[in-house]
Formats: C-alpha cells, structure tokens, sequence
C-alpha cells in the first residue's frame, strides 16, 4: 500500500494530510477520516490497509493540529479552528464530495464541518459519539493522562502538554441536533455496546430523531474504542456502507430506523 503525506499550509499552521489510492480521487467516493481527541494518521494506517485490501478507494485521514505530524501552534484549538483545518485540507486536496467520517471528539469537527458545507458531504459515518462539541472542564488533562495508553501510546506521547491545555481552554459546548435535519445523504452511526462507550442510548434516540435515514450498527464487543478488539468489524460495515453510498442504491425510510447488531 502506498501511503501520500502532504503537509498543507492553513494559514501559518501546517496540516498533516494522508492518503491512499491518491489516483481515484473523485472517481468514487472517497473516504476522508477525522480521527478521535489525540489520535493522528498513523493510528488509521491499519484500517487504511484493510479497507483498501477489501476494496480499492480513496482514502484520506487529516490529523488535526496539535496531533501528529501536524503543527502545536500554542493557541488557536476553538471548533472553528479545527474546522478550518479540515477545509483547507480538503481544498488542498480538490476534492468535490466524499464520504465524511469522524471517531470520538473527531465526530464534533466533522459534523461542524458538514453543517457549512452539505453539498460536498455524500455521506456521513459517525463513530460512537453524539452530536456535541463538549466542553472540557478544568482538570481534565491530569484526568486524562491517568488513563491506560490508547491504542498503545500514551497521551503526552500523542499531544503536547501545551496543546492540551490550549485544547481544554478553546474548548465550548456547541449542540448539533438541530442542524442534522438539513442532512438528506446516507448515515451510518456506530455505537460501542460494551460498558463505557462513547454514544449513549440517549444520544442514539436523539440521532433517531435528527437522521432519520440512518443506519445505526451497534459492534457487541467494543466499547468506545470501535476499532479493538477487532478491526475487521469496522472495515466490513463501512465497507458496506461505502459500497451503498457508491451505487446510489439505499433504501431510505423517512420514517423509523433501520438497525443492525454486529
């Protein structure tokens, strides 16, 4: 598999941009990922593989500032920054429509993004996490970094503890749900069963009621962490459903959800 880095330049910030199958950008649908709080490219590169190895496609994953390979300016982490981050990568990228992806707190810059621009969005995969930006509250880095290590790294090994605490002081609760009615593409939610996960059953009716179309898949045994133990549950279903967005051919119900358990 042959990986592409580019480093793109948002205004003074630089962007580490990955991608896969560079060649069948805007042939298909492409798939650009948003990953979680503190991951970056480099925790997608397996998933990448598999779904590649499955099918053939476009693949991008954008790690935001303050991860990564990408720049940890000292200030500057608010959802309007880190949305910024997302356009001018795409813009970089020329990219007409795709498949729009976020995981975790990846899923409140993604769905700020999709919001401004919904003619670009082809389809929408939420990984396990409802439709808010969250606050951060005082204290929660040291929380955090008590935490066991996250898909084998630990925080300060993902983030500086600079950027963190410029994260925790941007950060501001914005809710989505009534922004989500204005989506008619496919939508696919993926929940975490197992204790802790990320999208309580709560948020689920929440979403239920927002997307109506959506298709929501619950994997039985993942928590919040819908990549481990593993990762072919997760290729498989957005295999899937990338395959449906690509041939037009989803069912969609206006009324009620159609729900999957895995």
């Amino acid at each position: 598999m042959q990986l592409y880095e580019t480093m793109v330049n948002n205004h003074g910030v630089h962007i580490h941009v990955t991608e896969v199958h560079r060649e069948l950008r805007n042939e298909q649908s492409s798939l650009v990922i948003i990953p979680g709080l503190s991951e970056s490219a480099e925790d997608y590169i397996d998933i990448m593989e598999k779904m590649v190895t499955l099918s053939p496609r476009h693949i991008v994953v954008i790690t935001l500032r303050g991860r990564g390979q990408s720049d940890s300016p000292a200030s500057g982490y608010t959802l309007k920054d880190h949305i910024s981050d997302l356009d001018a990568a795409i813009r970089h990228l020329e990219l007409e429509q795709f498949v729009l992806m976020g995981y975790s707190r990846g899923v409140a810059y993604q769905l700020g993004y999709a919001i401004r621009n919904p003619k670009r969005i082809e389809g929408l995969i939420i990984g396990d996490y409802p439709a808010i930006h969250t606050q951060l509250p005082a204290g929660w880095m040291d929380f955090f970094a008590t935490l066991p290590p996250w898909r084998g790294k630990k925080l300060f090994d993902r983030m500086k503890p600079s950027a963190l605490h410029a994260l925790q002081k941007d950060s501001a609760k914005v809710e989505f749900w009534n922004d989500l009615s204005r989506f008619t593409c496919p939508v696919l939610i993926i929940r975490g069963v197992k204790p802790h996960p990320g999208l309580s059953l709560e948020a689920v009716e929440q979403y239920k009621l927002s997307l109506p179309q959506a298709r929501i898949v619950e994997f039985e045994q993942h928590d919040h962490n819908i990549f481990e133990p593993d990762a072919d549950e997760f290729v498989r279903t957005a295999d899937s459903f990338l395959r449906e967005v690509k041939k037009k051919s989803i069912n969609y119900h206006k009324k009620g959800v159609r729900t999957w358990t895995i």
